[in-house]
């Protein structure tokens, strides 16, 4: 066909379709002029107009999906929906399809109200999810669908208040790609606010999560303020920039491998990688943190203390990874809690400050406030410590309730410092058998532990280099115990106190010869802070 006259047909189909999808919106309430692929939508204030809103947003997001994507706006003014669809874990309002996207007027001016229970005759009633996406039954991605300047408020909707069983978030997708949110804010739900669930490829900038998991206590599960889940595929990716989450009952910002749960799914044991940039948390449990976590990176991000007076002293504690969470990396954070037991004045006050911000410490963990400064440092103390400073090094475990071997004679799968005796093992940088957890660690070891992990750095097989440059990069290639000696010069301690004196690792002079003396906590910290600003 000549070149006019495929432009001509091409165009005449495009017609076509913008004049079909133009003639079911029209008949869903829904205006735009033929051939725009922007489409305002005809919502009703009031409760009593929930069904309508309900139905009129579905339609026109079935309209658009179908007819291959558009925009819909929705106006400002405060909207009802109420559920539509329910499953065995939550009623929903909206299903979301692809291609489609949803914007209001501003954040604090369009206003999206889910409302009432599902089912209300039985006992354990589910709060209303507000958009929802399950990918789990079928194994297809919702793929291109972007939300923007508008709020979801949960208020209106409440689940069973004793029984609270995770329903009612604002967002509730499984498995999506290529979706972003903007400016969204989610506020008073049931749940979680953002409950994001394998996402790919994914961004959310300028959002806000406050008061969700307002039918949960700190003992439930989700109830946070961003949730996503992980473990489904190496291919999951997203980043959450510049975003705020306070007051929230659980975690501002949270990571969750889904094996735990049972999920046949998700044997995923890496990611492309998950990024939390420039965003703030402040007065949740924890404020940021994750249950199995893996691949996740948490950049310049502040933890604060509550900013509401009715959750003064809420917050335990800035940054909580548990139950194996791995390669999880702390870079440049700002947090607001310190030890009740180190003030500004004291010499490893800096040293601290700046090991609460990377999550080498931690502030209110197991109900510690105190750092206990001067206390012998033990050897399974300053394996957590380089541990989590090395960006948490090791394998994702799958199942609910994995195990490994135990890492030495003497200690024990389970232990809190067990990932890190055995990270240290494996690597090389200490092959001591038995371990001697509860044993003090001397400077002089100290100094050798140091200059091997630098050695270590430098190496591109190991897990340590792994971590600490790309969490959520490609396997390490692990060497055998004794490829690793002869690597990092294990046993040579003269070269590495030498080295360690060199770049002013050790607090005291080359001749006061205190190289066997035990180290204290700070002593530990104080060589870390020293090393991080030599470090390969």
């Amino acid at each position: 066909m000549h070149s006019r006259h495929k432009t001509l047909a091409a165009a005449l189909r495009a017609l076509c379709c913008a004049c079909a999808l133009f003639a079911v919106l029209t008949a869903a309430g829904c205006t735009s002029a033929p051939g725009h692929d922007v489409v305002d939508v005809d919502l009703k204030q009031g409760r009593s107009a929930a069904a309508h809103n309900t139905q009129t947003l579905q339609h026109a997001i079935n309209a658009a999906s179908y007819a291959g994507g558009g925009e819909l706006r929705l106006p400002a003014g405060t909207y009802y929906f109420s559920w539509s669809h329910e499953d065995e874990w939550s009623s929903y309002a909206i299903i979301m399809r692809d291609n489609v996207s949803v914007v209001g007027a501003g954040m604090d001016e369009t206003f999206l109200m889910p409302l009432g229970t599902y089912p209300e005759t039985v006992e354990a009633k589910h709060g209303v999810d507000m958009f929802s996406y399950d990918g789990g039954q079928t194994g297809k991605y919702l793929v291109n669908a972007d939300f923007a300047d508008f709020t979801i408020d949960g208020s209106a909707t409440q689940g069973d208040p004793d029984g609270y069983n995770a329903s009612g978030k604002g967002f509730f997708f499984t498995l999506f790609k290529d979706c972003d949110w903007e400016r969204v804010k989610v506020m008073n739900t049931d749940g979680t606010g953002f409950g994001a669930d394998f996402p790919v490829n994914c961004t959310m900038k300028d959002c806000i999560a406050v008061r969700c998991g307002k039918n949960a206590t700190s003992e439930s599960v989700g109830a946070s303020g961003f949730g996503v889940g992980i473990g489904h595929s190496e291919d999951e990716s997203m980043l959450i920039e510049n975003c705020v989450s306070y007051d929230n009952t659980k975690y501002g910002f949270f990571f969750e491998h889904q094996t735990i749960f049972e999920n046949p799914v998700t044997t995923a044991k890496r990611a492309e990688g998950y990024v939390v940039r420039d965003c703030k948390a402040s007065g949740n449990l924890y404020n940021f943190g994750g249950n199995r976590a893996n691949d996740v990176r948490f950049i310049e991000c502040r933890s604060d203390a509550s900013v509401s007076a009715a959750r003064e002293g809420y917050t335990r504690c800035a940054f909580q990874f548990h139950n194996y969470s791995t390669r999880v990396t702390v870079e440049g954070g700002e947090i607001a809690q310190r030890y009740g037991d180190v003030a500004p004045e004291d010499d490893c006050y800096d040293a601290l400050a700046w090991a609460l911000a990377c999550n080498v410490a931690e502030v209110g963990s197991d109900g510690y406030d105190d750092f206990r400064p001067r206390d012998m440092a033990s050897r399974g103390e300053v394996a957590v410590f380089l541990w989590r400073y090395a960006g948490r090094p090791g394998e994702v475990l799958l199942g609910h309730a994995p195990s490994f071997a135990d890492p030495a004679s003497d200690v024990a799968f389970g232990s809190y410092y067990a990932e890190a005796v055995k990270w240290l093992k494996e690597d090389g940088l200490s092959i001591a058998e038995p371990f001697r957890a509860q044993d003090g660690m001397t400077y002089g070891e100290l100094a050798t532990l140091f200059w091997r992990y630098a050695m270590l750095l430098e190496t591109p097989e190991s897990q340590a280099s792994d971590a600490a440059h790309s969490a959520g990069d490609a396997a390490s290639t692990r060497a055998d115990e004794k490829e690793v000696g002869e690597r990092t010069g294990a046993g040579d301690d003269a070269d590495a106190a030498a080295w360690a004196f060199e770049h002013g690792l050790l607090p005291f002079e080359e001749s006061e010869n205190r190289l066997g003396e035990p180290c204290t906590r700070e002593g530990v910290i104080e060589m870390l802070y020293a090393f991080d600003g030599i470090r390969p």
